[in-house]
């Protein structure tokens, strides 16, 4: 699946022979900044990545999750997804977010365009009635890119998300719910 957010942005399915050793050399260079919020950080390798990408390509397959390359003019900087899909008791159809960005594409407004298509593509392709996104308290980065794109905080958790070093902290969680008379289909090739 491929999505084109714009002529410089598109979000596409992992190819994780040719993605995973480009991503991890990403990873590996921005691994102290990385790691303070992503636990696998630390031990992630070339082959650990394709690994890992081979099992989302698994998972999108299985209808299980939607986890996409960010492509910046052509090159890889990082990932953003649906870590999951939901159907609560109620019937609605629910996803989670999850996302990261290498340093050299922060401040550029990547992660906040990725996130829109991808509610986007969530809301009107994929039937989901609400998006949420789960990020830690202290991370400012993270709570500004769900809030910028249009998330309300619904609730904190303590000591919900575990990190590299084992301590437990704080999340928000922030939620998004499908924009009434929504119809339109996002451009998947």
């Amino acid at each position: 699946m491929e999505l084109i957010v714009n002529d410089e942005l598109t979000l596409r399915t992992p190819e994780p022979e040719a993605d995973g050793p480009r991503l991890a050399a990403i990873i590996a260079k921005d691994r102290e900044t990385l790691q303070q919020w992503l636990p696998w950080v630390p031990t992630n390798t070339t082959a650990s990545e394709i690994s890992f990408l081979q099992e989302l390509v698994t998972q999108e397959q299985q209808h299980r999750s939607l986890q996409l390359i960010i492509l910046w003019h052509d090159e890889p900087v990082g990932m953003v997804g649906f870590n999951r899909y939901d159907q609560p008791d109620s019937g609605q159809q629910n996803a989670e977010i999850g996302y990261w960005l290498s340093n050299q594409a922060v401040g550029h407004g990547i992660m906040h365009q990725a996130v829109l298509a991808l509610c986007q593509y969530g809301f009107s392709d994929l039937q989901l009635d609400a998006i949420t996104i789960v990020v830690a308290v202290l991370n400012q980065r993270s709570n500004h890119v769900a809030q910028r794109a249009g998330f309300q905080l619904d609730h904190v958790v303590p000591n919900q998300i575990s990190l590299y070093d084992g301590s437990q902290v704080d999340a928000n969680y922030w939620l998004k719910f499908k924009p009434d008379g929504q119809l339109a289909q996002s451009q998947v090739y």
